[in-house]
């Protein structure tokens, strides 16, 4: 069996994971080489993965001609950068989210990705998650109608890490772009309008930096389509991922927050057992995102499951609704676009 010999850079939460996916878990793919800029986090990684190449500068990693592909999760404020250099380098990407915090930076990287040919997946992962794949499919095969709303929330349990916090783009651009992905991804339509309200409720400290801990965005679509979107890091209970795609033939509802299908009856009363994060949330998801990527590229695919393209859409949907919040007002896609 052919197999895609891949570098991960970035060994986070989730780069980590991705390099374990990519070293162990998906049978098309042998993880060669890895690189972040933390020595720890090296030596960390090498005490499960000895075999497995080191590098703290990336481009090390990019230099080499033995290695098929990248998998970049460095630091969100890096994203663009990284895969500038990855694109140039001619290697295949595979890209976390966002594609980057700068717009400019954005439709530079889908200019020059169309100019390369390259071919670069981003990570949204929600896409590969079983039940958000079978709701799609339903709608696909007509049996529910035509999406006509959708409610979305994402509630993370508290609050990030404040010097995670700091390079992230702020809650909408590092939570709730899944969601929007997620909208245009079952209305096969773009964002019009946008209005969004935050606040701080629970971490000054989010609030000291610029952040926000709490925000509700409505979302207009191009083909009359709405959505209401709720983000959070303030559910105490655990992780909770729920969307509910109303359609013209009936609604679907994906996602919950029991971690397994177990209550717990006692003397102090009834308990379930939520999910405690999203990587035990979205664990086939990720696997499943990346053996695509690994699959496409050795198939010679001309194009990735979620393109460049596709994180523009959703940077430009996510920006403007960090406008819509300073403006306290709601702003169309265009005016917001006349005024970058």
């Amino acid at each position: 069996m052919k197999r895609l010999r891949c570098a991960a850079i970035g060994l986070g939460r989730l780069g980590y994971r991705h390099a374990a996916n990519l070293a162990g878990i998906i049978p098309q793919s042998e993880l060669v080489a890895v690189s972040d800029v933390s020595q720890a986090s090296l030596d960390a990684f090498s005490a499960s993965y000895p075999d497995v190449q080191k590098y703290l500068n990336y481009q090390e990693i990019l230099k080499r001609d033995d290695i098929d592909a990248v998998v970049i999760a460095s630091s969100t404020s890096s994203h663009g950068q990284v895969l500038k250099d990855t694109i140039l380098s001619g290697k295949p990407a595979f890209l976390e989210k966002p594609l980057s915090l700068d717009w400019d930076e954005a439709v530079e990287l889908d200019r020059l990705a169309t100019e390369k040919k390259a071919f670069v997946q981003l990570g949204f992962m929600r896409r590969f998650d079983r039940s958000y794949m079978e709701a799609k499919a339903q709608i696909a095969s007509g049996t529910m109608g035509e999406p006509v709303s959708i409610l979305g929330i994402s509630r993370d349990p508290g609050c990030p890490p404040l010097a995670f916090a700091k390079t992230s783009g702020g809650l909408v651009l590092d939570l709730c772009v899944h969601d929007i992905d997620l909208c245009r991804w079952f209305f096969n339509a773009e964002v019009t309008e946008v209005y969004a309200r935050g606040a701080v409720v629970r971490y000054p400290e989010l609030g000291e930096i610029g952040d926000i801990d709490h925000v509700n965005i409505e979302l207009t679509f191009s083909n009359g389509k709405v959505a209401s979107l709720e983000g959070s890091r303030n559910s105490q209970y655990g992780y909770d991922v729920r969307t509910e795609i109303v359609c013209s033939e009936g609604s679907m509802n994906v996602g919950s927050v029991q971690q397994q299908g177990l209550s717990v009856l006692d003397a102090t009363g009834t308990r379930q057992y939520s999910v405690p994060g999203f990587l035990e949330r979205f664990l086939d998801a990720y696997q499943m995102e990346l053996q695509q990527f690994v699959l496409d590229v050795l198939g010679e695919k001309d194009a990735p499951a979620v393109t460049v393209t596709d994180g523009v859409r959703v940077l430009e949907v996510a920006l403007a609704a960090n406008e819509s919040m300073r403006l306290n007002k709601p702003i169309t896609i265009d005016q917001w676009k006349s005024e970058v």
